[in-house]
């Protein structure tokens, strides 16, 4: 089973395999993963509660709620969309970020960075785009730090090969979220990662539409 999130940079571990790490002094429970075996086939039409695509069933796959139709995954999978497939490679948390021996704080209390693989799924050349993920800790959304991103941080996904990903072709980079001391402290236990498909842009409240917006439940790995 694949781990949760390695929060290096503040000490904070996660694991999936059973039992609490305390790491300086951070205890933080270990994650569910899906259920065994194969699963039966999803219906983006239907609620995701009555597919089971929810915190207590733990179920994956493509569902409506709230108006907004999702393709739900966890930590250690790849979710795919229409014309991008994406997964996280990797997670930490840092009280601030530099470059060029500038120290840069932020907003709330700490940056989170995540490292994402994105494959373009699509027949023709697409460019990830800055503000293209949004972070949910709970009730609380976040964009993208997008001038963080490309000012600060030279692995920006956004900057890395100029976000531009040809057909069938993959790109690594990151993307950056100012969040909360209280938010990263349970974001092994509320968070969601949303991506948009390539042309969207995250927004804060999301709009009822058509349009398959990708969720990865960072309380969640994969079992494998």
């Amino acid at each position: 089973m694949v781990a949760l999130l390695a929060l290096l940079v503040v000490g904070m571990g996660l694991s999936a395999c059973g039992g609490t790490q305390n790491v300086a002094g951070v205890t933080t429970p270990t994650a569910p993963s899906t259920p065994s075996g194969k699963q039966p086939p999803t219906d983006p039409r239907k609620s995701c509660d009555s597919q089971g695509i929810n915190k207590t069933q733990l179920r994956t796959g493509a569902c409506t709620q709230g108006g907004v139709q999702y393709v739900v995954g966890n930590y250690g999978a790849a979710v795919r969309l229409k014309t991008l497939g994406v997964a996280i490679r990797a997670a930490s948390v840092a009280p601030q970020l530099s470059r060029n021996g500038k120290a840069v704080t932020p907003r709330f209390d700490a940056f989170v960075r995540f490292t994402l693989q994105v494959q373009n799924r699509d027949k023709v050349p697409h460019r990830f785009a800055f503000g293209q993920t949004m972070l949910g800790v709970g009730g609380d959304n976040y964009l993208e730090r997008t001038d963080i991103e490309r000012r600060v941080v030279g692995e920006s996904l956004g900057l890395t090969n100029g976000g531009m990903i040809g057909p069938g072709e993959s790109l690594s980079g990151d993307v950056i979220f100012d969040i909360t001391e209280a938010d990263y402290q349970v974001l092994n236990r509320k968070g969601r990662f949303f991506i948009w498909d390539f042309g969207g842009r995250a927004a804060m409240t999301v709009p009822r539409t058509s349009v398959q917006i990708g969720q990865i439940r960072l309380y969640a790995a994969e079992r494998g």
